[in-house]
């Protein structure tokens, strides 16, 4: 069976990453560090049949087999719950078996968006859908991967929290943006990670607990985006870069699992969907991405 680093995440090897549109050498080029990345499928459209899925999963993750992937899709709950996807799922995660540098993320950001769930919803398609993938290979990674902008005082997730934090994966991950325009209103743009809160809110709502309990999950940042200044941002990566370097120091002196750092950390360089040209870094932020997935990846 072929093996990569990414599949020993739980042992401390870290996954670390840069979203851009183009091919992975050409990232590297940019980010040396950079080694895995990011795939969307959209929601079938009606007719479609979840083969379709599968069949985007292999061809979006053949470019990755040097590095790593997660790919993202949204199959309908009520498909789901009516066994439409179960033998898919299955074959997938048979194919993961050969394929363990992908990781599979059901129905990404599903606390906001139009394609938004309530907590009960999502527990129930995401832990059928993992069943049914695990059940294709126990060594599948399934990652819920939640929007920190509904974890913040006064959001979805963060006012009703009892069902998201029922939810088991192999991976815990959170889509976090530092930077605001009149259209987002997200967060302001020198926010790093502690001081952010929805990231924050996530992290006290759905990892801590279980560190705390002595459980070593992997957690991460599925996507890591900064809106602002260049000199701002500049400035905020590597305040970001420190504070997690810190982290990671506090862990190795004494290897305390409530103290375990994160994983995953794949930046944001892309317009998205939405065409938000804000988002992708120029200059000095650039080159403090370049110097934070670098000194990220050395922790293993």
């Amino acid at each position: 069976m072929p093996t990569n680093p990414i599949s020993l995440i739980g042992n401390r090897t870290v996954s670390v990453g840069v979203h851009e549109e183009t091919d992975p050498a050409s990232t590297r080029g940019r980010f040396p560090a950079a080694r895995v990345g990011r795939e969307f499928i959209p929601p079938l459209r009606p007719g479609k049949r979840p083969e379709k899925v599968f069949d985007d999963i292999r061809e979006l993750a053949a470019p990755w087999r040097g590095g790593g992937v997660y790919v993202s899709y949204k199959p309908s709950p009520r498909e789901v719950a009516a066994g439409r996807w179960t033998s898919v799922h299955r074959e997938i995660g048979a194919w993961l078996a050969d394929h363990p540098w992908v990781g599979i993320i059901v129905h990404h950001e599903p606390e906001g968006g139009p394609d938004r769930l309530d907590g009960a919803t999502f527990r129930a398609v995401f832990e059928r859908s993992r069943q049914e993938i695990k059940a294709g290979w126990s060594g599948a990674r399934v990652a819920y991967c939640a929007m920190a902008y509904q974890w913040r005082p006064g959001g979805r997730a963060a006012n009703r929290p009892g069902d998201w934090r029922k939810v088991v994966a192999d991976e815990y991950l959170c889509d976090v943006y530092s930077g605001k325009n009149e259209r987002n209103g997200a967060f302001p743009a020198d926010l790093i990670l502690p001081e952010h809160p929805g990231y924050m809110g996530w992290f006290n709502e759905i990892v801590r607990p279980h560190l705390a309990a002595g459980e070593p999950v992997t957690y991460g940042l599925g996507e890591r985006g900064f809106m602002g200044a260049d000199k701002i941002r500049a400035a905020t990566i590597r305040r970001e870069s420190a504070w997690l370097t810190s982290v990671f120091d506090r862990y190795a002196a004494g290897r305390q699992t409530k103290y375990l750092p994160p994983s995953v950390y794949l930046a944001w360089n892309s317009p998205g969907r939405e065409k938000e040209y804000a988002w992708v870094l120029t200059g000095d932020s650039a080159v403090a991405m370049r110097e934070l997935t670098a000194e990220f990846a050395k922790h293993v």
